[in-house]
């Protein structure tokens, strides 16, 4: 019989091995052991992702009871201490008499008996004063401390973002990448009507899932209770994208018309190059173009399963400028590969693979992107910025540079917003890009920037 624990040790035992965190690693996993009961594998996914959502904090709180510091523990019950401090603090569905027994147990098999006594006298100590732990106060070091500690982000983050946006704002993004998500999907053209949407609705119900219309966007549903989205109703029919709202302003802001090309030169996943298929329709043409053939084919799949036939997929790298492709487009997609801060909630890997220095590479990358596209638009077209960070000199500074030295010009974009986002937009409007925060509509953190060419 399959330990489940015994799995999760084995994950974390191998996230541990370097500070690059490879979410693969538990999707690998879930799908060896397959076989499991839906139960187990949810253990296993929501222990793994909770100890490197939380590992900052589930640190302090060790290192606040042990006598070892965490850095000094042999791997193995560093990582076995980790997913019971996870169970005795986050899950109530496991009672913490079962997390100390079993975490006793596993060390004993994997012969250290002699730890035992150590293992279950300091998973006891903390689950009988877990809610007498003392955390950095928010008045120690202007909060950086309670920020990281709390919300487990690296202190070099919570430096910069109480930088540009100021304790309370900092603190609503922290909390809101701990908060459970839905998963978004944008409903295609192919339920067009109103009753269409509701059957849809409730044939998703129908099968288990708790169904909410967005806020924002009409053709937009945030689903939860889902286990695979692939064996839902009308996905194998193409009647829905999986794609965040803010990914789904992109086109909305950009506009695209019938007929019109659009050349999108880093698009993978491709949500946005699938939602401008739809929009430019069949007369319309979608170049899009990715740095490898998986992700290619990746887009490839998804334009099939949606009916799409306007999609043009290419494999190229973005930085290499091709003359073929000058005054092409009608709107020239540039979402940049970027340090993804705004999408921490759905990717906890981030806050732990970015570092200071790789900022500064990332403005240098997009800035090479940048001079090799923009002269495929049009003159009189579009160039469309965008980013899922909130990361200032990757978003305002790097628009405020095109202006300046390429031929653009920001375009108000306020008209194309969602009217609950029109109503409480102050600083933002007239500018020609707009920085949504994490959390604030419920969407993740993006950036989007419309500029017109103008010679």
């Amino acid at each position: 019989m399959v330990n489940t624990r015994e799995i999760l040790l084995s994950v974390l035992m191998e996230y541990d091995k370097g500070d690059n965190r490879k979410m693969s690693l538990l999707k690998d996993t879930l799908n060896k052991y397959d076989y499991l009961e839906t139960r187990d594998k949810a253990f296993i996914k929501r222990v793994t992702d909770g100890c490197l959502e939380r590992n900052i904090q589930i640190d302090y709180i060790l290192d606040s009871f042990s006598k070892t510091p965490v850095k000094k523990m042999q791997p193995l019950i560093r990582s076995l201490m980790r997913m019971s401090v996870y169970q005795i603090m986050f899950m109530d569905s496991v009672p913490d008499s079962a997390a100390c027994n079993e975490a006793v147990k596993l060390a004993a098999k994997h012969k250290f008996t002699g730890l035992k006594g150590f293992v279950n006298g300091v998973l006891r100590n903390i689950s009988r004063n877990k809610e007498k732990i003392e955390y950095p106060s928010k008045e120690q070091n202007n909060g950086v401390d309670y920020l990281s500690v709390v919300y487990s982000v690296p202190v070099w983050l919570c430096k910069m973002w109480l930088k540009e946006y100021g304790f309370e704002r900092t603190e609503d993004m922290l909390k809101f990448f701990l908060t459970a998500r839905p998963t978004t999907i944008r409903v295609t053209k192919g339920l067009p009507e109103s009753c269409e949407m509701d059957e849809l609705v409730k044939r998703l119900e129908d099968s288990g899932v708790v169904v909410k219309k967005n806020s924002l966007l009409p053709y937009a549903l945030e689903l939860e209770k889902t286990d695979n989205i692939a064996f839902l109703p009308g996905f194998d029919k193409g009647q829905y994208a999986v794609q965040d709202v803010s990914s789904m302003l992109v086109t909305e802001i950009a506009d695209p018309k019938e007929g019109q090309t659009i050349v999108d030169v880093c698009a993978a996943p491709g949500g946005k190059t699938l939602h401008a298929a739809e929009r430019v329709g069949a007369e319309g043409k979608i170049i899009s173009r990715d740095l490898s053939e998986r992700k290619c084919d990746l887009i490839r799949d998804n334009a099939e399963r949606l009916g799409l036939t306007n999609i043009v997929l290419q494999v190229h790298d973005a930085r290499i400028h091709d003359e073929a492709l000058n005054e092409q487009s009608d709107i020239l997609y540039l979402d940049v590969p970027c340090s993804g801060l705004g999408i921490l909630g759905r990717k906890n890997d981030i806050k732990f693979n970015v570092k200071p220095s790789g900022l500064e590479d990332l403005t240098h990358l997009q800035w090479e992107i940048v001079k090799a596209s923009w002269d495929y638009v049009k003159k009189g077209g579009y160039l469309i910025y965008s980013t899922c960070t909130v990361n200032r000199a990757e978003n305002e500074d790097m628009v405020r540079r095109i202006c300046e030295e390429l031929p653009f010009e920001p375009v108000d974009i306020t008209d194309k917003l969602p009217k609950k986002i029109q109503d409480s937009l102050d600083k933002n409007k007239g500018t020609g890009y707009i920085q949504l925060i994490p959390g604030e509509y419920g969407t993740d953190g993006f950036f989007i920037a419309k500029l017109r060419r103008t010679e």
